[in-house]
């Protein structure tokens, strides 16, 4: 009689863990349709930046290497975010004292939604009499990559903060010569 109930406690313990094995199988066969493959899961569209942003800048000295000058602000808007700008003469060394420098800046953009931060590196003039900073370049890094960047800076005394305007320029603005080559 022992043997009859080994013999029905293993058919009994066949068939629930055939059981199990069928229902297992067939939920893994439903969760398998219902998510999407590996890689091709949907990712939220991030907005495009708008073709003009503006916000506030404040002086806030010389970068700690003790060259560049610095500006920082908080942008808000369609793209709220933390704004520096630093900005590297870029002349003869006899010539610093002129009103009119030229310049090379480097723009970092850290939208509060990251998938819209970026960086710039532009370059053009900053005229010390009337305050005016206008630099040019391309999106180097982040959203927008070698998109045309035309940035505007006027600065008001005292304490040198001022208005910042940056205009992403059509492609075409490009020409031949510098387009991204693939």
């Amino acid at each position: 009689m022992s043997v009859i109930r080994s013999i029905a406690a293993r058919l009994t313990l066949l068939a629930l863990i055939a059981a199990a094995s069928g229902s297992a199988a067939a939920l893994g066969r439903a969760m398998v349709r219902e998510a999407p493959a590996m890689g091709t899961a949907a990712r939220p569209t991030v907005a495009p930046l708008p073709d003009t942003l503006a916000f506030d800048v404040e002086y806030g000295g010389v970068g700690a290497e003790g060259v560049d000058l610095i500006w920082r602000g908080i942008a808000a808007g369609p793209v709220p975010g933390a704004v520096t700008i630093r900005l590297e003469y870029a002349g003869a060394a006899e010539e610093r004292a002129m009103p009119v420098w030229p310049v090379n800046v480097w723009l970092f953009y850290c939208a509060d939604d990251y998938r819209r931060s970026f960086a710039a590196e532009l370059s053009g003039s900053m005229n010390w009499r009337t305050g005016d900073m206008h630099v040019t370049g391309l999106v180097s890094a982040g959203t927008s990559l070698d998109v045309p960047l035309d940035q505007h800076v006027r600065l008001r005394r005292p304490g040198l903060a001022g208005r910042a305007t940056l205009v992403f320029l059509p492609r075409v603005a490009l020409g031949d010569a510098m387009a991204p080559r693939l």
